[in-house]
């Protein structure tokens, strides 16, 4: 039996509204993949964006920390270092 019998013996046992159904989200199905390989080609994963720059996120948030040590150091009376 070739796939076409298959898929022709399987469409045989479904009513009209099922069929319509199954349409839909098999359409439905194919706008998603579409969406997420769309925002694959726009961003490719090998080129990183502000999101993806881990050396910058990482130094922000080290700055980030050592200037709120050193304002609770200096509210506990520290002296800088």
């Amino acid at each position: 039996m070739t796939t076409r019998e298959k898929v022709d013996a399987l469409l045989d046992q479904l009513s009209e509204p099922e069929l319509e159904a199954e349409y839909a989200r098999l359409l439905r199905e194919r706008d998603l993949d579409e969406g997420i390989a769309s925002a694959y080609r726009r961003t490719p994963q090998h080129k990183p964006d502000g999101w993806a720059d881990l050396r910058s996120v990482n130094e922000a948030s080290r700055d980030a920390v050592l200037e709120r040590l050193d304002t609770e150091e200096r509210a506990a009376g520290h002296k800088p270092w």
